[in-house]
């Protein structure tokens, strides 16, 4: 698999999720990137983003400077409203990559601080050559119904698999 079929696949996805695409001048440098505003049971109203990527070369300085930098697109296209609903932001980027090394994984789903000014971006891996995701484990503990809404929407948009 390549990442403009990767990428198709997400859009097919979260399109059929009732996501709507950014506009690219509200997306740059991200393109294309999705986003859906929902009310979640367990943990209140929801803004989500997804972008794909396919950074030529990456190490993890570059994974968290791309992360932080789709953080602030995130925090700047959802500004918190005066409701008196508690509003969570998470963005997902997915870096799509042939064979990831173990190094690159294990920063992105266990040493990125996810939460962060108001908002959780979960950065993970697509391994091109096995069609493998590499997202975040759902902690024992603390700030679980985050991560269990993030191993539920990259279940649900971001897997090769049936849905």
């Amino acid at each position: 698999m390549d990442t403009q079929q990767y990428t198709e696949h997400v859009k097919t996805q979260v399109l059929d999720h009732e996501y709507e695409v950014v506009p690219p001048e509200e997306a740059n440098p991200f393109d294309p990137v999705w986003y859906k505003q929902d009310d979640d049971p367990t943990i209140g109203r929801t803004k989500v983003f997804v972008t794909v990527t396919d950074p030529a070369d990456i190490d993890t300085a570059t994974l968290k400077t791309t992360a932080e930098s789709f953080r602030t697109l995130v925090t700047s296209a959802s500004p918190s409203d005066d409701s008196t609903s508690v509003e969570n932001r998470f963005g997902y980027i997915v870096f799509a990559l042939a064979d990831p090394a173990d190094k690159l994984i294990e920063f992105a789903t266990e040493e990125f601080t996810v939460a962060d000014r108001r908002s959780n971006v979960f950065p993970m891996l697509y391994d091109l050559d096995t069609e493998t995701l590499h997202a975040h484990d759902v902690p024992r503990l603390k700030g679980r119904g985050f991560y269990e809404k993030q191993k539920f929407d990259a279940d649900e948009l971001l897997t090769q698999g049936e849905n």
